[in-house]
């Protein structure tokens, strides 16, 4: 069988049969007796046919009386081979590809006439390519169907989605991880210099090799001595911004075929557990074969079903990554007949998707991390299901992370890897902090665990309940490097009951009200909802560094510090140092815009220690008059002004 038989018979199976073509490919040339040139050149055949047939098909239904549509498939396959080396492979002389579809055509149609055809059109393209024009539409232009590319402009604009579709045909380098359990970067990539492979640093990945020339990979001393693995970029980067420490039990939820168990069991350095599920034995089977061939003894496989609980699981991993089915849309240059499938079935992959992250976020302990993924660009896939997860589960949290390259959405939590962009797969990966504790403010009754009016002995036994109830979860958190005593309640009491209850924020804490999130969101978000909610009564206490805002209806008062208050922003001095390090007055405009501790209180705790107010911020007078009518548009302008804390326009450079 000839590289160019192996290339027709791929393109026909994915096309009658719905073959995927790498995986087609790779078990055709096992027995197909190629050389590694030949082999290589099959695969470039089938997989150009792939990136550019739409494409191909515009060239050949302008030479063509007979539309190609229409053809047999053999026939339509065996012209588009001739066609993608006519004007994609230079080193491929014009006549030995006419000839060589010719010579398909003839074997593989049931006509006669086919190979006729062929010939005439091939010969005609020959004559005439220096002469066609390219299709103006960037979709055909690049053989994205019409529906995705739609999908990519409306995500990124017409100009970027053209670049993302250039890149979708380009032919990705292969990604070799390091395991460096075994070798340095640098003696692997020695080695396999000395086995003939081209090999380059990754320009921003530590412990990343790109190869080229490899040959068959399995043949490789290197690979067969367990130095390496393949994984794309992007996949290593989620589990990097999982932040995993040693002595870690982490879950791979659907881990074939097992580059993030890998990653994750190097990360730790084999010194934690890395249990790896998938549905399909077989998957299993190839999972378990690569851990021993890397020696990563940390490693063990389960079957299991995503979807379905297992209640051995739940409450026992720090990390648990859910690697989930997708549409595949971000590795077409590595799959390229994904593009061609069916959109209506894909339909349904939320749904399939939502029902794994549910369920595996059972398994997460208290202070634990959920790693969402998909190798997929759509957003109903992405940050939508993690959305409309968090909106359910208000015991999780995104939280921010640090990797390498630069990557828009670290910082909140959610990455999105473009390849035309960063020269990775299309790659979406969110971390999700399960809370410590999660406290319902209960309005002059209570907070958490503690009610207004216990004695000092009740609110000391449920604050012992309470300490033995998270300590797990502070473990937790220890393992993922916080030190020290968590953030806990602080209690004040009047006459030997207790009057007062706050809580600082932290990152594993989340204070709600109503299902607002009171030290997470924007304070002038906040303050306007609660001003409503407290028919329009609100204080201020207003120093220089600190605003202080109760709510005398709700019993609640909520406190921020001010890194640089606005009346700091007309001073001279002030404006000269900004200047200097304007990211400083970003930093605060980012992050000082929510409330730093909450309390609930009884109305005699501040009747005795009332509020000595100033002037809120950005605007007067000190306490508003009590509405007793519906509030005009006007009104309401001005309580939010008052109390929404309209940030000031920045000074020295700050957004």
């Amino acid at each position: 069988m000839t590289a160019r038989e192996v290339a027709l018979q791929a393109l026909v199976a994915c096309e009658k049969q719905g073959a995927w073509s790498d995986g087609f490919l790779k078990k055709t040339l096992r027995t197909a007796g190629l050389d590694s040139r030949d082999a290589a050149l099959a695969t470039r055949l089938c997989f150009g046919v792939l990136q550019n047939q739409l494409l191909l098909d515009y060239y050949l239904n302008q030479l063509s009386k007979v539309d190609v549509g229409k053809m047999e498939a053999t026939v339509r396959n065996s012209l588009r081979i001739g066609a993608y080396q006519v004007l994609f492979l230079d080193r491929i002389p014009n006549h030995a590809a006419v000839s060589e579809s010719v010579n398909l055509a003839r074997k593989g149609s049931k006509n006669p006439r086919s190979a006729g055809l062929v010939n005439g059109v091939l010969r005609a393209l020959v004559r005439q390519k220096d002469q066609l024009e390219p299709p103006e539409d960037p979709a055909l232009r690049y053989s994205h169907p019409k529906w995705l590319a739609e999908t990519f402009i409306c995500r990124l604009g017409r100009e970027e989605a053209e670049q993302l579709m250039a890149a979708d045909n380009d032919e990705p380098p292969t990604c070799a991880q390091v395991n460096t359990t075994r070798a340095t970067a640098e003696q692997v990539a020695e080695a396999l210099r000395n086995e003939g492979v081209e090999v380059k640093f990754h320009p921003w990945l530590p412990d990343c090799l790109l190869l080229s020339h490899t040959g068959s990979l399995e043949e490789l001393s290197a690979f067969r001595d367990g130095l390496f693995y393949i994984q794309d970029a992007a996949a290593k980067l989620a589990v990097l911004a999982a932040d995993l420490r040693d002595g870690m039990n982490v879950l791979d939820a659907c881990a074939a075929p097992g580059g993030k168990s890998f990653a994750a069991a190097i990360a730790m350095q084999g010194r934690g557990r890395v249990t790896s599920c998938d549905i399909h034995p077989h998957k299993m089977e190839l999972i378990l074969a690569g851990a021993k061939r890397l020696g990563l003894d940390s490693i063990s496989a389960k079957i299991l079903d995503a979807k379905s609980c297992n209640g051995e699981f739940l409450n026992s991993f720090e990390t648990v990554i859910a690697d989930v089915p997708c549409s595949g849309l971000g590795i077409i240059r590595k799959k390229p007949d994904i593009r061609y499938k069916d959109p209506k079935p894909l339909e349904n992959l939320p749904r399939v998707q939502s029902a794994i992250l549910e369920n595996v976020s059972c398994y997460v302990k208290p202070g634990g991390v959920l790693l969402y993924a998909t190798c997929t660009l759509l957003e109903r896939e992405n940050e939508d299901i993690v959305r409309k997860f968090l909106d359910k589960h208000k015991d999780f949290t995104l939280e921010g992370f640090e990797i390498p390259g630069d990557f828009d959405g670290a910082k909140d939590g959610m990455v999105t890897c473009w390849p035309h962009r960063h020269g990775t797969d299309g790659f979406f990966f969110a971390k999700l902090r399960r809370m410590r504790g999660v406290y319902e403010i209960r309005p002059k009754e209570g907070f958490g665990p503690f009610t207004l009016g216990m004695t000092e002995k009740e609110a000391d036994t449920a604050r012992q309940q309470l300490e033995k109830s998270e300590k797990a979860a502070a473990e937790v958190g220890r393992l993922f490097g916080r030190y020290g005593a968590p953030e806990s309640f602080q209690l004040e009491y009047q006459d030997g009951r207790l009057s007062r209850i706050g809580l600082n924020r932290a990152s594993d804490l989340r204070v709600l009200y109503q299902g607002m999130d009171l030290m997470r969101t924007h304070a002038e978000n906040l303050i306007p909802i609660l001003a409503r909610k407290a028919d329009f009564r609100c204080d201020c206490e207003d120093p220089e560094l600190g605003s202080t805002y109760e709510f005398p209806e709700l019993g609640l008062e909520l406190w921020r510090e001010q890194v640089y208050h606005p009346k700091l922003l007309d001073r001279p001095g002030f404006q000269e140092l900004i200047q200097t390090l304007p990211e400083n007055l970003e930093y605060e405009q980012e992050h000082g815009w929510c409330f730093e501790q909450v309390w609930v209180q009884s109305s005699d705790f501040r009747e005795q220690y009332p509020l000595e107010p100033g002037p809120a911020p950005y605007s007067c007078p000190t306490r508003p008059v009590l509405i007793h009518h519906e509030p005009t548009a006007e009104e309401v302008d001005a309580i939010s002004k008052k109390y929404g804390l309209i940030p000031p326009k920045p000074s020295g450079g700050g957004e």
